[in-house]
């Protein structure tokens, strides 16, 4: 059985087609979603809002936002999701 983690790079993956690292395959799925360069958070915070056309500017409260709008309690608890 998959950690959530992993889950969570599998559906990565499903829509990206890569193989790559865990990060490698969320900054293929930023690039996929037309994300603009910038740090790795900065292009999560930017997927997240777009995501929930919402305008979130502190990560940790928008990965809690995301992961609940994915009925889950929180990101870490948070397995396979739609991309």
């Amino acid at each position: 059985m998959a950690t959530n983690s992993e889950a969570r790079q599998i559906a990565i993956r499903a829509v990206t087609s890569t193989t790559g690292m865990v990060n490698e395959d969320w900054l293929a799925l930023f690039t996929a979603r037309s994300i603009g360069a910038g740090t790795f958070n900065e292009r999560m915070l930017a997927y997240i809002n777009g995501e929930l056309s919402t305008s979130y500017t502190d990560i940790n409260l928008a990965l809690q936002a995301f992961a609940v709008d994915q009925d889950d309690a929180n990101f870490s608890s948070m397995g396979t999701f739609t991309p």
